[in-house]
């Protein structure tokens, strides 16, 4: 009925917790690209943002699964790009980043990111006095440092060679639609 451990696969295991999701999610987005906008709440219009990110919930609700990543050089920047990033050569990362929406993101090349840096690219704002979900890249230029414990929010620029201080917190600063 149910396979004992000697027959146990780790890589059908990996399979299934790394490659499953972003399989799905790379069909799906395939069907139903998405770029940046809106979306206003209250309509009953289908949001093809929100399944890529019940596609990605498992890594953020446990972080620890993606940390593990890290272990192997280049892995995690190859990991964002199979999920639509644009992520520049020899990026570094700490174990402890965490990428809420994995395919809106840019970075440059030789960028750096310090311990528990995180980065969101969405958002609820009001418009029109409606409640919306406001999706918008982050970009990175080339060669930035971003701090520890670091926060970047959807639309951020950090203009290359930037170096962001700890706890530092950034967001787009221009209009919404």
């Amino acid at each position: 009925m149910f396979a004992d451990f000697e027959t146990f696969d780790p890589l059908v295991l990996i399979f299934i917790v790394y490659l499953m999701p972003l399989l799905i999610h790379r069909v799906h987005f395939f069907f139903f690209p998405f770029t940046d906008g809106y979306w206003i709440l209250s309509e009953k219009k289908y949001n093809p943002w929100w399944a890529s990110h019940m596609f990605q919930y498992p890594f953020i609700a446990c972080p620890w699964i993606e940390s593990l990543l890290h272990f192997v050089p280049g892995l995690y920047s190859a990991w964002l790009r199979a999920w639509g990033s644009k992520i520049g050569k020899e990026v570094f990362w700490t174990p402890r980043v965490e990428i809420v929406d994995r395919g809106l993101v840019e970075i440059g090349d030789y960028s750096v990111f310090g311990h528990i840096s995180a980065m969101c690219s969405h958002m609820v704002a009001d418009i029109d006095g409606k409640p919306a979900l406001v999706i918008k890249t982050i970009k990175i230029g080339e060669k930035s440092f971003i701090g520890a414990d670091s926060q970047i929010g959807p639309g951020a620029i950090v203009p290359p060679r930037t170096k962001l201080k700890p706890k530092s917190r950034i967001y787009w600063r221009g209009e919404w639609p």
